[in-house]
């Protein structure tokens, strides 16, 4: 399979009536998928949308998404997924540049619409999916979509055709857009369903939203390549997350740490909730809850490793569903044979089994070391070649390595705070609290959660003579920033530590004191405090 079109209409012959998506009480046939994807392929034809375009999505999870994706594939044409918790200034910005001519979004993100056309110049046609719902300015779907044929002309698609622009927060300023091609999806479901033996007799379940590469890559592309079934919800809920699993049969579920964690602290006993065993495939479950949550819902964690620029190049499974696994220890397993990688100092020299370094990868074929990988980030060549230097795609996460060939995550080396499975630079979030008129300075870092892995905790130095209230900084965020990149902690300082060069040392802010979230404002309490109060 060469691209995105020949997987989505093999699949349809062979498994025609086969369900792929089950999305709430809709049940979707793979022969279903692949004509409405033919007729949003020819609606964007009709349009204008040709190969080497790009097109903006901002959904949340649900069919249309695949249709649309799909369908911009099949004609040579890019999708760019934007996270849905983005703000307007956040959605300007990854329209503009991405150069993006088309955007289609939700009754959910309708607000956004109004704006748009002043803001994004390049912007040519905006599309609302929802019925019933009329935008003031731009079209609904279904008028979009009109009375579109079937049959789809061909187009001369090649494998390292770009594909989509999926956008990842850097260690500076704003998110870089990594260039995704065809290749990149069909190899990584492909080693995801080999290494996890994934059939047509399983149902994979995914919580996580379709604008990121993991339900892409691996749940979508993982289905589509096996004949396998795709559990659609539009979020976590864990309330009815076992409800959910029991009634659609899953047998495979995609998770991130805080999963696994929010469950936990579900009332009940074991065995109350999952009486078949369950295979979960995801990343950052906290060591100290793996083994107990694996007893008490007859659910067996598998870690795995991934980036969105690395993709299958940056494949480390365990896999075989399952075999040798190292439960507990924040082992994410062994490299696959496509994949080369070590463990290596400051200065690129490989070091020692079990000692700690940054983890670098690269294609193993002598021919093409960037195989499976992003193209580069968009408009940026420099960044580009800096995170191949040495000719190894360095991760910018701390990991080690023992003897037997497994691979350990330690930490970050990237200026990142992981939250609830999202990146967020740090320097984004300064960024933006530095654009206040009363701040000075400020130093953004992650501080340990036990829920979300890590919450942002922002230090602050006012202009002389300016107070400035905690409510008042949040405020100013939530106009700029997506909710979880806000920070959840507030400290004002009289001064930052800092070089002789005046950098700031975030260094020495880390090692302040052992529990850092101690002494400064906290907007979940406060917040809390409001809600007791009314």
């Amino acid at each position: 399979m060469e691209n995105v079109r020949m997987v989505v209409e093999e699949a349809a012959r062979l498994y025609e009536q086969k369900t792929f998506i089950y999305y709430k009480e809709k049940e979707i046939s793979f022969q279903e998928v692949n004509n409405l994807t033919n007729k949003t392929a020819n609606a964007f034809l009709a349009a204008g949308i040709k190969k080497g375009d790009r097109v903006g999505i901002m959904l949340l999870n649900r069919p249309e998404f695949l249709y649309i994706w799909f369908g911009l594939n099949k004609i040579g044409a890019s999708m760019v997924p934007l996270n849905t918790a983005l703000t307007p200034y956040e959605v300007e910005y990854q329209l503009n540049h991405s150069e993006s001519k088309m955007f289609i979004t939700g009754k959910d993100h309708q607000e956004i619409l109004s704006r748009l056309w002043n803001k994004c110049p390049l912007l040519e046609r905006v599309i609302l999916l929802d019925s019933g719902v009329k935008p003031e300015r731009g079209e609904l779907f279904e008028k979009f979509m009109g009375n579109q044929p079937v049959d789809l002309r061909e187009i001369e698609i090649k494998v390292n055709d770009e594909a989509a622009i999926l956008y990842t927060s850097g260690t500076t300023g704003n998110p870089k857009g990594c260039i995704e091609d065809q290749f990149y999806y069909l190899n990584t479901g492909k080693m995801y369903a080999r290494e996890h033996l994934i059939t047509a007799e399983d149902r994979i379940l995914t919580p996580l939203p379709l604008f990121h590469m993991n339900a892409q890559t691996l749940s979508v592309m993982g289905a589509l390549l096996t004949g396998a079934g795709l559990i659609l919800i539009d979020r976590f809920h864990s309330n009815t997350w076992w409800e959910e699993i029991r009634k659609k049969k899953a047998t495979i579920f995609h998770y991130l740490g805080v999963i696994p964690a929010i469950l936990m602290a579900l009332p009940g006993k074991e065995g109350d909730f999952n009486p078949t065993t369950l295979f979960g495939v995801g990343a950052g479950v906290p060591k100290d809850i793996h083994e107990i949550f694996e007893k008490r819902f007859n659910a067996q964690l598998l870690e795995v490793f991934g980036s969105t620029e690395a993709g299958g190049g940056g494949a480390f499974f365990t896999g075989k569903r399952l075999r040798d696994r190292k439960v507990g220890t924040a082992s994410f397993g062994r490299v696959l044979p496509e994949v080369e990688a070590k463990i290596v100092d400051d200065e690129g020299k490989e070091v020692p089994y079990g000692q700690v370094g940054e983890l670098v990868t690269r294609s193993s074929d002598p021919h093409n070391p960037r195989k499976g990988y992003f193209h580069g980030y968009l408009k940026d060549p420099e960044a580009t070649e800096k995170v191949w230097e040495n000719g190894w795609f360095h991760t910018g996460d701390f990991c080690k390595r023992d003897a037997e060939g497994y691979f350990y995550f330690v930490d970050r080396k990237k200026d990142m705070v992981r939250r609830s499975g999202e990146n967020i630079s740090s320097s984004e979030v300064e960024g933006v609290i530095l654009l206040h008129p009363k701040v000075r300075d400020v130093a953004v870092i992650p501080v340990p959660d036990k829920l979300r892995v890590e919450e942002v905790k922002a230090y602050i130095v006012t202009r002389e003579g300016e107070d400035i209230k905690p409510e008042e900084v949040i405020e100013w965020c939530e106009e700029r920033l997506a909710y979880f990149k806000i920070p959840r902690y507030i400290e004002f300082r009289m001064d930052l530590p800092k070089t002789e060069t005046q950098k700031i040392q975030k260094a020495v802010l880390k090692k302040e004191k052992d529990d850092l979230t101690k002494g400064c404002w906290d907007r979940t309490a406060h917040m809390k405090l409001k809600r007791e109060k009314k």
